[in-house]
């Protein structure tokens, strides 16, 4: 027994580690959408059509024989594993495709390991926190023979406004629907003013948004002004199709013209696109010679709303040369048919010289529904879709325009290729914003030499998805272009 006075005797140190063990960087889920209340992300259906892409990006010395393995971290499940090949270790990231089937609706903890050398020695990435969801909110339309989703229902407590209602300010009522989720938000257009999104009041309780008399003023005269709207949630997945469309009269503020006349509509407020036949839009402008005489000029402007967000634009003076008669205006059939679905305002500014005279009340229409994708990719001065040999300077890519693009529109190019009989995916992403390119021109991007040498031997797909500002929804038939099939090399060169 030790006396007062007496030490403990003396403990061996605790030796500590050489290697202390690290947390790696998160990986990543190319087009998921963005963090929101508890989640790092979401997935959308449309990402899970192929397998969902998930990419590590090399964040540790690699090295031949260090093996990757992606974790549902809840049970540390493996759902894909590479092993780096010789070469292999000198990339910058490695991306792998997770069967949907592996993929649990609701809460998904994703996370990945790193097993140095392929040995037992390894370290755990942070996890990434995502919510996957299947169902679209308001689920299937079961009702295909009326334009819009028949569970997607409101009302609007003026469906005629003019002064005093507007004062006062209108309110739309968003009725419950199927597969309703607390965090879904609304977003409703009325004319040419899209209203702020909204999170619904609750599942099973209506959701009320109130627009004032300033908004009502920028939706514009017109006595079809339409309102529609859809429903998005959390994780970007939209109802589709849109609600019905509800005609609504405005006549608020100074718009002292009548609107452009539809000269080729067999359906009052319906553009059909078979009746157009490939031919463009025909629209009239007419005054009374007291209103607009000779020398005095039409500035006509068509704003085309497709589904798939943006605005198509199209603009032309057209001088008075007989006061009193309709003058003509042709909008080109692309720019009518890249709007399916969705909806057209006409209008005009009448001008004498550069002075303005007054404005037109808007005349509007929805157009009749039809599949609209967008075009795919493809490499520049290779019309065949092979890329053989693979050039040194690389090669360039053209995304063809559509005609709803806009300068804020961001773009990811893809090439895809997902290696038979394994999880492993060979993938090329290049996220960039459009830019200042003029309208009807192409966009081009240099996928360079060693980029491609990855695909070398392989037949991937090359194709984009794009992301408009300010709209939430995502659909592969809304953002994803088609896929073209590419040779990158000779056949078996792999």
């Amino acid at each position: 027994m030790p006396t007062k006075n007496s030490k403990p005797a003396p403990t061996k140190s605790k030796k500590a580690s050489p290697i202390k063990p690290k947390f790696l960087d998160t990986l990543r889920v190319p087009g998921m959408s963005p963090a929101f209340e508890g989640y790092d992300g979401g997935i959308a259906l449309w990402l899970l059509t192929r397998g969902l892409t998930v990419t590590v990006d090399k964040n540790w010395p690699a090295k031949p024989g260090d093996k990757i393995q992606v974790l549902a971290i809840v049970g540390m499940k493996v759902l894909a594993e590479k092993t780096l090949e010789p070469g292999e270790e000198d990339r910058n990231s490695f991306s792998f495709a997770i069967s949907d089937s592996d993929l649990p609706d609701g809460d998904l903890i994703l996370g990945y390991k790193v097993f140095y050398g392929g040995g037992p020695s390894n370290d755990l990435s942070y996890p990434l926190t995502l919510m996957v969801k299947r169902t679209l909110p308001a689920g299937e339309d079961k009702e295909h023979t009326i334009p819009g989703h028949s569970a997607l229902k409101f009302s609007i407590s003026d469906t005629e406004i003019r002064e005093i209602q507007a004062g006062r300010g209108v309110t739309l009522i968003f009725e419950p629907y199927p597969d309703m989720h607390r965090l879904d938000r609304i977003e409703c257009q009325f004319g040419n003013l899209l209203i702020p999104s909204k999170q619904v009041a609750g599942v099973g309780l209506s959701t009320e948004i109130k627009i004032n008399r300033d908004q009502i003023i920028s939706i514009g005269n017109g006595t079809n002004r339409l309102v529609s709207f859809q429903v998005v949630d959390a994780v970007r997945n939209v109802s589709t199709p849109r609600s019905r469309n509800i005609p609504v009269l405005v006549d608020v503020g100074s718009a002292n013209f009548a609107a452009p006349i539809f000269a080729t509509q067999n359906f009052p407020g319906l553009i059909d696109l078979e009746s157009l036949n490939g031919g463009p839009l025909h629209m009239q402008c007419f005054t009374y010679p007291w209103e607009g005489p000779l020398g005095y000029t039409y500035f006509v402007t068509y704003r085309g709303y497709p589904k798939q967000g943006g605005v198509v634009l199209h603009e032309e003076y057209i001088p008075i040369k007989a006061a009193g008669r309709p003058h003509d205006f042709f909008v080109p059939h692309d720019k009518v048919r890249a709007v399916a679905g969705g909806k057209v305002e006409i209008s005009f500014i009448l001008f004498q010289g550069l002075t303005i005279v007054g404005y037109s009340k808007i005349a509007s229409a929805a157009v009749q529904d039809a599949i609209i994708r967008l075009l795919p990719p493809f490499f520049v001065r290779y019309t065949s879709h092979v890329v053989n040999p693979i050039p040194t300077g690389g090669a360039a890519v053209e995304i063809p325009w559509y005609a709803w693009r806009r300068p804020t529109d961001k773009i990811m190019l893809l090439m895809r290729y997902v290696v038979p009989g394994s999880h492993d995916l060979i993938l090329y992403d290049d996220l960039f914003e459009v830019g200042q390119v003029p309208e009807n021109v192409p966009i081009r991007r240099l996928i360079e030499h060693e980029d491609l040498l990855r695909f070398n031997g392989t037949k991937p797909e090359l194709y984009y998805v794009y992301e408009p500002e300010n709209i939430l929804a995502r659909s592969t038939s809304l953002n994803e272009s088609l896929r073209q099939e590419v040779q990158i090399g000779a056949p078996g060169g792999r």
